[in-house]
């Protein structure tokens, strides 16, 4: 077994004063704290030293908002939902938060200004209020959710110091001198957890697959919109590229920006900004990570403009080896999760989505194992085999965008697939919830198909695209093929497709713009109503596995079914 030996106390004589203990008290960590409360789970939600380290997720896309919406169905804590819709939030967030209109991608060269005919953006269809997180706030307020169920709180001024396992559970001793037991522990904290050193967990070596990264993050003000750079006239029928998540990228690198004072009741002008390049791309960078994010910069004329007068407010950040996994992410009586468990690119609002996909795992699993212990064994590895898929299938989709952006083609080409991803997980996912929920008996298997990281039924031909991106970008890692011949391979095999929808023109390399207008909701319902393949229709039709007709009302419904619009299909990147 990997790592050292784990500490271990005595057995105790005395009962836990816990059921759960759960380990970092930021998003994640509070919601699933939240989650187990509300389900009479006696809970303890404990800070960690690694709770305000960032980065941690600053995006959403539609998909990700309806992971949120089965955490609030299925768990019944309805203040998830609010995470949903930008409006939905409560003010004291709302305010500090920022709107996501768009997903914006411009590829740059070194020397030159920017090409607009080298940019694509997703624009979020109206019925869509997407948002950008100000952390400080959202996690705050996942701990006031949390104990508004009845967790209770160690509070930031106790923070976790040591940790010791036992045949009963765990004892965790807080910084102040207080103790307190738990039957179980997941730990959401980070890589120098004291639970993991506790169980004698070390980091994963790495097996030469993933992505390596130097990564940067810090929070700026005065950060220009981007269309106040370059003219936005330049990018024909493009939004203003600050109403949305904005992505630089270059071979070798990204830079996300993600404004949170861009709405009219903005309470500061903040901005997030995730730096991340390859290392042997940029060895020359210096060490001073101020010093690395102007180096970098300086190279790309119009990305040097965006942050001319704009200046870092909070520590930087800065990682040579970001990526971390742990060597084990279970054992008795405790399991690892998100960062406790990896470390991963924040890009793609691939951060957020995973932390929500896994809360909702660890919440279902650890519910069957308070009511069976006998399950432990069973649960824990189940859930932690579904975490490495989708770890594994993160990496893929990070080591893929950055072997795109070595040519604005290929990652033209990357994105539609990206795109036609999220749209389908996001329509599947939610036929799957409100099926679920239509069923006699409450059952939820059909969001618990965990043996692979797409973990409930979509098209046929979903699974089927990203073998044909990835096996496309593997080719041109390997030399096999052209960045070039690769994206002419992936369009052509998206204008074939019949199962890809005409909700945008995924194999015209022209169609850089992505705006999910009344006359595409119009070809969308004929496509549907006409030679949509079966399991695409049932995306947004009311059949479903318990053969009711589509005008028949649910059976044993809890609440009236959620109406499936058309439009749901239309996220911004679908996504």
């Amino acid at each position: 077994m990997p790592g050292k030996t784990p500490r271990k106390t005595a057995q105790r004589a005395v009962p836990p004063d816990y059921d759960v203990a759960v380990l970092g008290a930021h998003l994640s960590g509070g919601l699933l704290a939240a989650i187990l409360a509300r389900q009479g789970v006696r809970t303890v939600l404990v800070s960690t030293a690694a709770d305000d380290a960032g980065p941690t997720g600053e995006t959403t896309v539609p998909y990700t908002s309806e992971v949120f919406s089965l955490l609030a169905g299925r768990f019944d804590v309805p203040e998830i939902a609010g995470f949903c819709h930008f409006t939905d939030l409560p003010e004291e967030v709302r305010r500090v938060s920022g709107v996501k209109k768009s997903l914006g991608f411009l590829h740059h060269d070194p020397g030159r200004e920017h090409d607009a005919r080298r940019a694509v953006q997703f624009n979020v269809p109206g019925e869509h209020t997407e948002w950008h997180l100000y952390r400080p706030a959202v996690d705050a307020y996942a701990r006031r959710v949390a104990a508004s169920h009845g967790a209770h709180l160690t509070g930031t001024g106790s923070l976790l110091a040591d940790a010791r396992l036992d045949d009963d559970g765990c004892l965790l001793t807080l910084a102040d001198g207080h103790t307190l037991t738990a039957r179980y522990v997941v730990d959401a904290s980070g890589p120098g957890s004291p639970l993991l050193a506790a169980a004698g967990v070390t980091a994963a070596e790495p097996d030469g697959t993933q992505p390596r990264s130097r990564l940067l993050w810090a929070h700026f003000t005065g950060v220009r919109p981007f269309e106040s750079v370059l003219p936005l006239d330049r990018y024909r029928r493009a939004t203003a590229w600050s109403r949305g998540t904005f992505h630089h990228l270059f071979d070798g690198g990204w830079i996300q920006v993600v404004h949170f004072g861009n709405h009219d009741d903005a309470a500061h002008d903040l901005c997030g900004v995730t730096v991340s390049v390859c290392p042997e791309k940029f060895p020359d960078l210096p060490e001073d990570p101020e010093e690395a994010f102007r180096a970098l910069v300086a190279r790309f004329p119009s990305i040097a403009a965006q942050f001319v007068a704009a200046s870092a407010v909070t520590p930087w950040v800065d990682e040579p080896r970001w990526q971390w996994r742990a060597a084990r992410t279970h054992g008795p009586r405790w399991i690892a999760i998100d960062r406790a468990a990896c470390r991963a690119e924040e890009v793609l609002a691939r951060d957020v989505t995973v932390s929500m996909e896994l809360v909702h795992a660890t919440a279902a699993g650890l519910l069957r194992v308070l009511a069976d212990p006998a399950r432990e064994a069973d649960e824990f590895a189940r859930v932690s085999a579904f975490q490495q898929r989708l770890i594994d299938f993160n990496d893929e989709l990070q080591l893929g965008l950055r072997t795109a952006s070595r040519h604005f083609q290929l990652l033209n080409a990357y994105l539609r697939v990206w795109l036609l991803w999220q749209i389908l997980a996001d329509l599947s996912l939610k036929r799957a919830r409100l099926d679920c929920d239509g069923r006699p008996g409450g059952s939820w298997d059909a969001v618990e198909e965990f043996a692979s990281a797409l973990w409930f039924r979509t098209p046929e031909g979903l699974p089927r695209a990203l073998r044909t991106l990835f096996g496309e970008l593997a080719a041109v890692r390997s030399g096999r093929t052209s960045a070039v011949a690769a994206a002419r391979a992936i369009f052509a095999w998206l204008r074939r497709e019949r199962f890809v929808p005409p909700l945008y023109d995924f194999g015209e390399p022209r169609a850089r713009v992505y705006t999910f207008t009344l006359w595409r909701r119009v070809r969308m319902l004929l496509w549907i109503k006409t030679v949509a393949p079966p399991d695409f229709r049932r995306l947004l039709t009311r059949d479903n596995v318990t053969g009711r007709r589509d005008d028949a009302p649910p059976v044993a419904a809890r609440r009236p079914p959620e109406p499936v619009a058309a439009g749901r299909a239309g996220e911004e990147g679908g996504a």
